[in-house]
């Protein structure tokens, strides 16, 4: 990616998107330790950590399949970039949002980063889905009023009880 008109450009490593959309702070395990765990027979190690990576490349998956697109977080860079692996037919966060709006429900959603691999919703907080400044703006608003940005959503579905 091209920073300024002066030539600098930041090579975008899929750790990078990781860390941006999912808000992991290590995603990747590093080669050269990898291939010491494997040379040392370190097998639980290499497990844990291969183990790890699956889990960050799969919240990274599950992150595009949710906003159609992965982010970029690196000084003042803040960017999403269109995934290749969601059909442009496919329902997004946004689709969502607009259903939650018309049917006058909230949202449940993981904010902040990736959530576990055992109970991805133990961290769900509930929403409210408001109609923003122009009629295509949907704002997300939780419990204290605040704004949330859309893009630190992880997680979502319809609240499953009208409150």
């Amino acid at each position: 990616m091209r920073l300024n008109r002066g030539g600098r450009t930041l090579k975008i490593t899929t750790a990078m998107l990781i860390q941006g959309s999912c808000g992991i702070s290590r995603p990747l395990g590093d080669d050269k330790k990898l291939r010491r765990y494997l040379e040392a027979g370190q097998d639980a190690r290499l497990r844990l950590r291969l183990e790890a990576d699956a889990k960050a490349l799969f919240a990274l998956h599950e992150y595009g399949r949710l906003h159609g697109a992965v982010r970029l977080r690196w000084g003042f860079l803040d960017q999403m970039f269109p995934v290749p692996w969601l059909h442009r037919d496919e329902p997004t966060f946004y689709t969502l949002m607009r259903e939650a709006r018309s049917l006058a429900l909230g949202l449940e959603a993981v904010i902040g980063s990736a959530p576990g691999w055992e109970q991805p919703w133990a961290r769900a907080q509930r929403l409210d889905v408001e109609q923003g400044r122009h009629e295509y703006d949907l704002v997300l608003v939780d419990d204290r009023s605040t704004i949330v940005d859309e893009r630190d959503v992880q997680l979502a579905r319809l609240e499953t009880m009208v409150h």
